[in-house]
């Protein structure tokens, strides 16, 4: 019975490592090389919106105006709406 296991898993493997040799060999196009990928890139993009979809900011913001747009928005209760939306309830 380990015989005939250990043949079907060597016969297995042997199909396999096949299968991936002729695979290997049908690749017509390489993939190119790391410096060719560097030397064909571009620079990022300079788009107008931001990943999250807010407009880009061109400058990072200072402490003085994070604390005034936190400030701002506790009076105005745009920090208690989204404390509420994130409360769940």
């Amino acid at each position: 019975m380990k015989t005939a296991l250990l043949a079907m898993g060597g016969l297995l493997c042997m199909c396999a490592w096949q299968a991936n040799a002729n695979a290997d060999d049908t690749n017509a196009n390489p993939t190119p090389t790391a410096q060719e990928t560097a030397i064909n890139s571009e620079g990022p993009t300079t788009g107008a919106n931001s990943m999250s979809g807010g407009p880009a900011a061109l400058h990072a913001k200072t402490r003085e105006e994070v604390y005034q747009e936190l400030v701002r928005s506790q009076h105005d209760g745009e920090a208690a709406r989204i404390q509420e939306l994130y409360r769940g309830n």
